[in-house]
């Protein structure tokens, strides 16, 4: 039985590594999102250099799918170097946009902590506070109908407050 402990453990933990990426579970997905990002751009600018630099179709001189074909062959070998990059910067980026937000989450809760639960405390308790004096004036009310009535020896039936 002590071979199975060379094996890797079933249940993924967040600083196992995924794939080729070399980023952990916890990174994966802002990893991917980074790279899809800086994906979008960089084929964008491809496209938008590369078409200024050799027109196609019925603009340039080449005409039919095969301008077409050959200027999708020139973005992607202008995409090959640039793919790698790509990947090499979200591996950098990814951490530190984790850390940022983690601690901007942080700074968050403490502010959250520090200035809003007291403000809401600080009104919960003079909301019971007056509830409170409400409830004895209006106890204090009944009492005295009561005792009034008792000193002129008539019946008293009103219910006491809340009921």
């Amino acid at each position: 039985m002590k071979w199975l402990k060379l094996l890797p453990s079933p249940i993924p933990r967040l600083d196992d590594h995924v794939s080729i990426w070399s980023v952990t579970v916890r990174d994966a997905r802002t990893f991917f999102r980074i790279v899809a990002t800086l994906w979008l751009v960089a084929v964008g600018f491809i496209i938008y250099k590369t078409s200024y630099e050799q027109p196609v179709g019925l603009i340039g001189s080449r005409a039919g799918w095969q301008g077409y074909g050959e200027y999708a062959l020139d973005v992607l070998a202008e995409f090959g170097t640039v793919g790698i990059a790509i990947a090499i910067v979200s591996m950098v980026l990814t951490r530190m946009v984790n850390t940022i937000g983690e601690l901007l989450m942080t700074l968050y809760q403490t502010m959250v902590n520090r200035f809003v639960i007291p403000v809401i405390e600080a009104h919960k308790a003079e909301g019971r506070e007056e509830g409170r004096e409400e409830t004895m004036a209006e106890w204090r009310d009944w009492n005295e109908r009561r005792l009034a009535a008792e000193r002129s020896g008539r019946e008293f039936a009103e219910p006491p407050p809340g009921r």
